[in-house]
């Protein structure tokens, strides 16, 4: 008599939980993408020159005075353009499939003759080093694909 309770109890809980599925699965579809600034907190480095140290974390750079890490500046980064969106695809069975995990964007911090280069997504900034004023930046060429078969 247990072991047929024991398989009443399992066949239940399989109904139950194929009821839930498609459910949540419908449910998460319909949420809205993350905004575009989420890009933007995974960028991160450090770096130091002679005097500073530079963090960037969290969509700022922070510089400290080298000798006692002590926090001096807190600058935010620009605004930069989003990473490129890719259009679902639809299935056969007219469900979307589970979105690419996100890769994190090309980042990296060099300090060298009085700036702060900082590589962010596609953009190169140029801060001075004395204030962590922006002075500069260049977008970076996007890359040119090669045609299979090539």
């Amino acid at each position: 008599m247990t072991m047929l309770r024991i398989l009443i109890g399992f066949a239940l809980s399989l109904v139950v939980s194929s009821a839930t599925v498609p459910a949540f699965a419908q449910s998460t579809q319909k949420m809205a993408p993350p905004p575009a600034i989420v890009h933007l907190l995974g960028l991160s480095g450090i770096c130091a020159d002679q005097q500073y140290l530079y963090v960037m974390a969290g969509g700022k750079i922070m510089q400290y005075e080298i000798s006692d890490l002590k926090l001096l500046r807190t600058v935010d980064l620009p605004e930069l353009p989003p990473p490129p969106k890719v259009s679902p695809k639809e299935t056969g069975s007219g469900q979307l499939p589970a979105p690419p995990p996100q890769m994190a964007a090309p980042h990296g911090l060099c300090a060298s003759e009085g700036f702060l280069y900082v590589l962010a997504g596609p953009v190169i900034l140029r801060y001075s080093t004395t204030d962590l004023a922006l002075q500069g930046s260049v977008e970076l060429p996007k890359p040119k694909l090669s045609q299979a078969g090539n």
